[in-house]
């Protein structure tokens, strides 16, 4: 389109690039005010090792939680929380890592439709970094989500980028994404091993034509080293596998097809919890109508934009290979606590491809009306997914961070009035580790004693 017909092109960069930065910037300026630095949940399995109390590290890194194998974000937390002893320091890592694949997805789609920047490309930042995602961007250990999501939506955006061969760029991308996705969980297995054909596919066709033209054939040989080593990992991953035991046992095949459309109604934020069928049957319609646009393409597409095609396609079925295993896995748990928050993040990647796979292969009005669609719909919800996490000012019993501050306030007051470790212990353990009082005194005792935040001012006795 003409710079005549969409006379505010010059300004939408300023638009985008300002939204991108308020959202970040929102984020940063909550977790300064709000933010604590004491460990919550599994932050406290990263206590004895950043306090040198654990002596089988390897063990440590591979240990399961839940249903996940985690060594990539519990080493990396591991090494900021060395550096800063502080569990802050996470949060702003979940925040910047969001906010740097929220760039990477406009410039993505600007390298895409040749240069030019829409103001509708905002939605990526609005759906990246709301408030209504608290859950994973004030809470150090959910880098372990945020990881996986940043290396899912990287492979995505690597094939998104195909035109033709792969740059050795693109290929360093897919294959990195590809290898360490099963180091961060269930759902990175998903997509490593639905990625694993296409990157098998582009790098067997790379190194014939490297041969016929007597060329480096690099790029290929990544891209199927990685197709190989990706799904030998999730082998490795099961390899003294234990199911969780907590977990109840399935209700049904109706309550697991009905947290599958719960989950993926959260692409839309924490909101979709308010209207759950107004949510349900909005990202239904957008899905579909994507999955339509996608296997056309595919059929008319040849040569390289085929295996584009392809491997987005690939990458949609793992959305929603995904979203029928937390269908089926936590369909018990949604009938009493409802669909977690957290979840928003592994929900939105696949409205983040729909947007792509519109702007590649969509006819330019459908393509124009989806995407602004998209963006004024994260618009429109923003206040309302704000509301979920944020709550209302001076209203502490709504959202998540009434949670997290009424908590964190109570444990902050009896350190100061010195009450006792142990006592401390039972007091907080619901909020603090609910599942383990022993440990969280031991923990509380190890941060004492590396005089680490406020634990450091911590009565050990009566």
């Amino acid at each position: 389109m003409s710079a005549g017909r969409e006379p505010s092109a010059r300004l939408a960069p300023a638009f985008v690039w300002g939204v991108w930065a308020i959202m970040t910037l929102v984020a940063l300026l909550c977790i300064a005010r709000y933010g604590r630095n004491i460990p919550l949940a599994e932050d406290w399995l990263l206590v004895p090792p950043m306090t040198g109390h654990e002596p089988h590290l390897a063990s440590w890194l591979w240990a399961q939680n839940n249903e996940h194998r985690l060594p990539l974000p519990r080493l990396v937390l591991l090494v900021v929380l060395d550096i800063t002893h502080d569990f802050r320091a996470g949060m702003v890592l979940n925040v910047l890592s969001l906010s740097a694949l929220a760039a990477a997805m406009i410039l993505t789609v600007r390298h895409l439709r040749g240069g030019i920047t829409r103001a509708r490309e905002a939605f990526f930042p609005l759906a990246l970094l709301h408030l209504g995602d608290w859950e994973n961007l004030v809470w150090a250990w959910q880098f372990q989500f945020v990881s996986s999501a940043v290396l899912i939506c990287a492979l995505m955006l690597a094939v998104a980028r195909q035109r033709g061969a792969p740059t050795m760029r693109q290929a360093i991308v897919a294959a990195v994404s590809l290898v360490l996705l099963p180091l961060t969980g269930a759902s990175g297995l998903v997509f490593a091993l639905a990625l694993a054909p296409w990157a098998a596919w582009v790098g067997v066709v790379q190194l014939r034509a490297a041969r016929a033209a007597r060329e480096s054939g690099a790029r290929g040989a990544l891209l199927l080293a990685s197709a190989i080593a990706a799904p030998v990992l999730v082998g490795v991953y099961f390899i003294g596998y234990v199911k969780p035991w907590w977990n109840p046992p399935n209700p049904g095949r109706l309550q697991s097809l009905k947290t599958t459309l719960r989950f993926l109604a959260l692409a839309w934020g924490a909101a979709a919890r308010n209207a759950w069928t107004i949510a349900i049957l909005a990202i239904v319609l957008v899905l579909a109508g994507t999955l339509v646009v996608l296997v056309r393409a595919l059929a008319r597409a040849r040569g390289a934009e085929r295996q584009r095609a392809f491997g987005l396609l690939s990458f949609a079925g793992g959305c929603g290979v995904l979203a029928l295993a937390i269908g089926w896995g936590r369909a018990a748990t949604d009938m009493v606590s409802g669909m977690p928050m957290r979840y928003v993040l592994f929900a939105v990647p696949a409205l983040c491809a729909t947007y792509l796979i519109w702007e590649l292969y969509a006819p330019d009005a459908a393509r124009r009306a989806l995407q602004a669609a998209l963006c004024i719909a994260m618009i429109v919800l923003l206040p309302w997914n704000t509301r979920e996490g944020f709550g209302l000012p001076g209203r502490y019993d709504i959202g998540w961070r009434g949670w997290y501050v009424t908590g964190m306030n109570a444990v902050e007051q009896d350190i100061g009035e010195g009450v006792p470790r142990l006592e401390m212990a039972s007091r907080h353990r619901e909020f603090l580790m609910h599942w383990d009082e022993q440990k969280l005194a031991a923990g509380m005792r190890m941060l004492h004693d590396a005089h680490i935040g406020p634990f450091s001012r911590l009565r050990d006795e009566h």
